[in-house]
Parts: structure tokens; sequence; C-alpha cells
């Protein structure tokens, strides 16, 4: 009964911070280490709208949601985006990641 506790919880859990480890071009997915020492798999479906997968890179530290399907081995990142704030980034680091990601004129 304790795993079914914790599968909740994982079911449950939103706004955790993390660190893009692995990128997977071919078939668009990816894996994020988070600062809670879990691996989560995101896809590009898992991205919040107005990020597209190209525009991730390794060391990328995001934000994200989680989705523990059932039989899953690994929960699915869901809303995953650049972290804003924290421990992570400063807003106007991830402001400048994006728009120099989308053709702006932000300075990396």
């Amino acid at each position: 009964m304790k795993r079914g506790t914790r599968v909740k919880e994982l079911m449950q859990r939103e706004g955790l911070r993390g660190e893009i480890v692995q990128l997977f071009h071919s078939r668009r997915t990816g894996m994020i280490h988070g600062d809670d020492g879990d691996d989560v798999t995101f896809n590009e479906e898992s991205l919040v709208v107005g990020l597209s997968y190209g525009e991730l890179s390794l060391g990328l530290k995001v934000s994200y949601g989680i989705f523990f399907a059932t039989g899953a081995k690994l929960p699915t990142g869901i809303n995953v985006q650049p972290a804003v704030g924290g421990t992570t980034a400063t807003s106007e680091d991830a402001e400048n990641v994006i728009s120099a990601r989308v053709g702006g004129t932000g300075v990396m």
C-alpha cells in the first residue's frame, strides 16, 4: 500500500524544478533530472504552449509538473518550461534564453 501512496503523491505534484540532462531529437523526447533527485521523461507534447522542442538544450533549468501513468517506470513531465526565479535562474536570464532562441534580441 505504501507504493500506492507514493504514486498518488507523484500524480499531484506541480511546480518542480530540474535540469534537462538528455535530449533524443529523433523521438523528440528527453529526460529531466529534478532538484529532488528524481528523473522524469518528457516529450514534445509536454511543453507549455509557445515553446518548441528545438528551443531546448542540455543543462537548461526548467520547471514542470508530473503525471505518473499506470504501468510507467518513470513519471512523465508536463507543462515543461524554462525556470524563472528561485535558485535555478533569474527571470531576466530565462527571458534572454527564450528571446535568443526564438530570434529575439536578448543576449545569453
